[in-house]
């Protein structure tokens, strides 16, 4: 979740742009442990969000995350896509 923000951050934007977020596991029973390091990342309403068990990932990545935001300070291109793959 640390490279979702850095990423986030780096186009001037925060966790609190999210609307939704995919996780792909390779190993749902991470869900729990997830959760809890998931959870730490907001502080009020949490964006709409789906675990979805998953085979292999890429790079053998435990977890691969797909978000999906809002950019209010540019209102032509309100939504868009970031992908960042990582380990517990």
């Amino acid at each position: 979740m640390d490279g979702v923000k850095r990423t986030l951050e780096s186009a001037g934007l925060t966790m609190d742009n999210l609307l939704s977020v995919q996780i792909f596991c390779s190993d749902v029973s991470l869900f729990e442990a997830f959760n809890v390091v998931y959870r730490t990342y907001f502080k009020g309403e949490f964006p709409a969000r789906a675990f979805l068990g998953s085979g292999k990932l890429l790079f053998d990545a435990a977890l691969r995350c797909r978000e999906s935001l809002e950019n209010r300070k540019r209102p032509l291109f309100r939504r868009r896509g970031v992908d960042c793959g990582f380990d517990l």
